[in-house]
């Protein structure tokens, strides 16, 4: 036989040379169409190590969005999805499901049996959303088999319904909530009942909660606060004085507590003659949890003078918005200057979110002249919160508000510890102010 006729470039010594596989199994490309950011889509992994190294990661951070109308178009899709997260392996970290309310079914068609095959038989995940307007029975029944399939793997639950109470298990809207059945692996439940919603919720959300007992965090509305026992609790809406009852009744300490919006009415709206003030309202709620919590985010209305109890384990202090109002003060148990070494022995991270540059209103009560270095903070941040502000940098955001001046100097003197990303700046931008050595 012919020999080959040998190349002219010399070869070279296959030690000194990385040997790349073939990217057949992609992890970017397996994944990129179900991701919510389409940018990844212009990633690329370059070695099987990577791969290797990346797909717990990315199964991991990921949300996978699924659409569900029972177009035909779906089966195929459907199947693509079943092929490409084969090599993740069962059960999947996070997948958020929303059904079309108007989707035209066929009960007995192949679409639908395919469909529902799908997705109660053949999703196996972690952490499942749901999002949808039941307009009908079987769209209930549908939802609910689908949750009632995943349960042995699920640990966290969102249920963003809008309910048609006469539609909801035909007219009866006590009926149990998935048959009866107990999801007792979960340990997260958002619930975020929209408040056109609420007068079923009040109905429906103790059902659902019945379904979760051994729930740890729980997401809800202060309009459905339920009695009930929780180490974390995020208020999703406002929470007034009369609501603030609730919390009182948890029959658990709370170690994490999130009420985005603490406030009295205001003075045109109905119910304002049933309401009680929240400001002594939540100074108990906080008073009977203040042992046990450990991080704190509160949103404060403007117009109120807001008081707090010390908190002797608290890791994280995060005011949310509003600060910036006007009428708005704040006072702490025990002294007229905040000490921090006492009313926050243990705190790591304090955080304002709401920067618009008016909230320095609030700078003496926690930053005040006379106070005493606290030690144990190791960040503090002061961040815009508002859209139609935007900056390349901080700095920027410094120059940007007249009201950044020499007595910031009072920050980065008051928690000398506090080496995070804004003090630094902080420190820079006043160094070249020459208000700060």
């Amino acid at each position: 036989m012919p020999r080959k006729k040998k190349s002219g470039q010399k070869s070279v010594p296959t030690s000194n040379v990385e040997i790349l596989p073939t990217l057949n199994t992609d992890v970017i490309s397996s994944i990129c169409s179900w991701l919510p950011v389409p940018d990844v889509k212009n990633c690329r992994l370059v070695s099987r190590t990577w791969n290797v190294a990346a797909k717990p990661i990315l199964k991991q951070k990921s949300v996978i969005n699924l659409e569900c109308s029972f177009h035909k178009g779906e089966t195929a899709r459907n199947a693509k999805f079943k092929r490409e997260m084969a090599s993740f392996g069962r059960p999947l970290n996070h997948v958020d499901i929303s059904l079309d309310e108007f989707a035209i079914v066929d009960f007995k068609s192949k679409l639908y049996l395919d469909h529902v095959k799908f997705f109660t038989k053949d999703l196996s995940v972690q952490k499942l959303g749901i999002s949808s307007q039941i307009s009908s029975i079987w769209m209930s029944q549908f939802l609910e088999q689908i949750l009632v399939n995943a349960s042995p793997n699920l640990v966290q639950v969102e249920l963003g319904l809008y309910v048609y109470g006469h539609l909801m298990k035909g007219e009866d809207p006590f009926i149990e909530f998935c048959g009866g059945k107990i999801f007792a692996t979960v340990k997260r439940l958002e619930l975020p009942f929209s408040a056109t919603n609420w007068s079923l919720g009040t109905v429906r959300v103790p059902q659902i909660l019945a379904a979760f007992p051994n729930i740890e965090e729980l997401r809800v509305s202060a309009e459905l606060l339920p009695v009930l026992f929780l180490s974390k609790l995020w208020v999703t809406s406002g929470m007034t004085g009369s609501k603030c009852a609730a919390l009182l009744n948890l029959t658990q300490p709370l170690k994490h507590l999130n009420i985005e919006r603490a406030h009295n009415p205001s003075d045109d709206e109905d119910d304002w003659d049933e309401e009680v003030d929240v400001v002594p309202s939540l100074y108990e709620v906080l008073s009977k949890h203040r042992h046990t919590l450990e991080y704190l985010d509160l949103g404060l209305s403007a117009k109120c003078d807001w008081k707090f109890p010390p908190f002797p384990n608290l890791k994280r202090l995060n005011f949310l918005s509003d600060l910036e109002g006007y009428g708005f003060s704040v006072e702490f148990d025990g002294s007229r200057i905040l000490n921090y070494s006492t009313t926050f022995p243990k705190l790591e991270s304090l955080n304002f979110t709401p920067w618009d540059g008016r909230w320095t209103r609030c700078f003496q009560p926690f930053f005040h002249a006379n106070a005493a270095i606290c030690q144990s903070v190791k960040r503090l941040d002061i961040s815009d919160n508002f859209k139609f502000y935007e900056y390349d940098n901080l700095i920027d955001m410094f120059k940007a508000f007249d009201g950044v001046d020499a007595k910031f100097a009072r920050i980065l003197n008051l928690f000398p510890n506090a080496d995070n990303v804004f003090m630094q700046e902080l420190k820079r931008y006043l160094a070249k102010k020459g208000v700060y050595k």
